[in-house]
Formats: C-alpha cells, sequence, structure tokens
C-alpha cells in the first residue's frame, strides 16, 4: 500500500473511533426509586427456612445502607395485604435496582416482589441520627391520581403547606403507575389526617396505613 492510501486508511479509522466515542451514551446517572414490597408467591412451612430468610433479608438492607443504595425500609399494614413494607433506594436502572436484592431470598425466589418506581423526593425519610435498633409506628399517607380540578400545581401547592406545618414529615412524588404522592406523618391519629387532607385539590382515593421505621426516619 502507498503511504498517500496508508495514511488515508489510517484517518478513515480514526474518524470511525471518534465517531463511535462520541455516539457512547454516558453511564446513567443514579436516580431515586420509591420501592413498594409486595406479597409473593407462598412462604415455606418450614420455620427454620423463613427464619434464615428473614435474617438475610434484614442483613441485606444493612450492606445496601452502609453501601450509600438504602435510606429507608419498613414494613406497613395494607388492609388488603398486597404491600408488605417500602424502601427508598437509589440506582442507575430498574436492572440495577433489582441486582441490588439479589442476595434477598424473599425476592431472589418470588415471595417478595419489587414494584419499583422513579421518584422524587420533596423531603427525604431521614438517615441521620436515628435509632436503628428499634421501631416506632406511624403513618403513611398515599395519593392516589385523581381526575378533579385544581390541577397538579394546586395538589404540590397544598402538600408544601402540609409539610411546611409539620403535619407530615416526608413527601415523595411517583412518577409511574396509580399512586401519585406517597407521605409520611409521626402521628398515629388516622382521622386527623384524614380530615389535614380533605381539602387535596384535584381528588383521588387517599389511603392512610400503619408504617413501622426506625425512631428519627420520619421528623
Amino acid at each position: 500500500m502507498r503511504r498517500r492510501e496508508l495514511a488515508a486508511a489510517c484517518a478513515a479509522l480514526m474518524a470511525l473511533a471518534g465517531l463511535a466515542a462520541c455516539t457512547t451514551a454516558p453511564p446513567a446517572a443514579p436516580r431515586d426509586w420509591f420501592v413498594f414490597l409486595e406479597s409473593g408467591r407462598r412462604t415455606p412451612d418450614d420455620r427454620a427456612a423463613v427464619m434464615a430468610m428473614q435474617r438475610g433479608h434484614i442483613d441485606n438492607f444493612k450492606r445496601l445502607f452502609a453501601e450509600g443504595r438504602l435510606f429507608a425500609a419498613g414494613p406497613l399494614r395494607d388492609p388488603a395485604g398486597r404491600k408488605r413494607g417500602i424502601v427508598t433506594v437509589r440506582a442507575a436502572s430498574l436492572d440495577e435496582l433489582r441486582g441490588h436484592f439479589e442476595p434477598d431470598a424473599y425476592v431472589r425466589e418470588g415471595y417478595m416482589t419489587l414494584n419499583a418506581v422513579p421518584a422524587t423526593a420533596h423531603r427525604a425519610l431521614n438517615t441521620e441520627g436515628i435509632d436503628a435498633t428499634r421501631v416506632e409506628e406511624v403513618r403513611i399517607v398515599l395519593v392516589m391520581h385523581g381526575a378533579g380540578g385544581g390541577g397538579p400545581a394546586a395538589r404540590q401547592a397544598f402538600l408544601r403547606g402540609l409539610l411546611a406545618r409539620g403535619v407530615v414529615g416526608a413527601w415523595y412524588t411517583l412518577h409511574e403507575g396509580p399512586v401519585a404522592e406517597v407521605l409520611f406523618a409521626r402521628s398515629t391519629d388516622t382521622a386527623a389526617l384524614q380530615a389535614a387532607f380533605a381539602g387535596l385539590p384535584g381528588g383521588g382515593e387517599l389511603a392512610v396505613w400503619s408504617q413501622w421505621l426506625s425512631p428519627g426516619v420520619v421528623r
């Protein structure tokens, strides 16, 4: 090959390499996810096996928290028995999030399923100065999408008011699925919370359930 042809071939290869570098997407940035742990298949009758899975379940939470990937987790009481707990976690993709739970036999074997939704934390559950050795009963408030008047802006303004007044201590907007907003309150007075949300713009069903989290997680 003549020198001029060799130079042209090298230039073409370099241009292709540069094009490939430019078109390769950068890694996705981690984002916040709100996860409902939901009932899956029936757990075994072997009590020892179930207890071992429970220990592994908690140990995986501790590992993810130590790695800065998990921020809060705790069981809740869904009257329908479908939703069993919540987790707030950070991951770059749904596949990465599922990988966080691969060591958890409850999830890996299908006894619990992950209902994971991208979320915006207006005020996240607290991770500083908490007592991880205990749990306390609080309330989780689920606001479903509605078709009433007022629109999203009016709804968000209303919820910011509840946050500012201390009626709720944490608030997440979910970007997929039937649940629009998830909020947490230290109060266990369900009737008072329902009354506080009575004027919520936009309508939509409201659910107030018992939730258990470590003291200090809900401010």
